[in-house]
């Protein structure tokens, strides 16, 4: 079994020019579950982004996110999928 990334290496994207490394927690992925609502789906994306960011990338990234329609749903899901280091649930009958 493949070991989740937030527990042996941080997540590193690639949004345009940059390389943004992000270590995202089991806490991180639960506060995001627990702050999403019905109507609001990007805050708690945007949160998770901006507390998993290596800290001198925060304003960078606040910036893409700020001036970037849908990139924060799309990053968010990118992160998050790779935090998981490629573990795959499946249903057996």
């Amino acid at each position: 079994m493949t070991k989740p990334a937030f527990t042996s290496k941080p997540v590193i994207v690639s949004v345009g020019p940059t390389d943004f490394e992000f270590t995202p927690t089991v806490q991180d992925a639960n506060n995001y579950t627990n702050d999403m609502m019905p109507n609001n789906k990007v805050a708690p994306a945007y949160a998770y982004l901006t507390r998993t960011v290596k800290p001198e990338q925060k304003d960078e990234l606040t910036g893409l996110l700020d001036s970037v329609p849908g990139l924060t749903i799309e990053l968010y899901a990118t992160v998050s999928s790779a935090s998981k280091g490629g573990i795959e649930i499946s249903l057996k009958k």
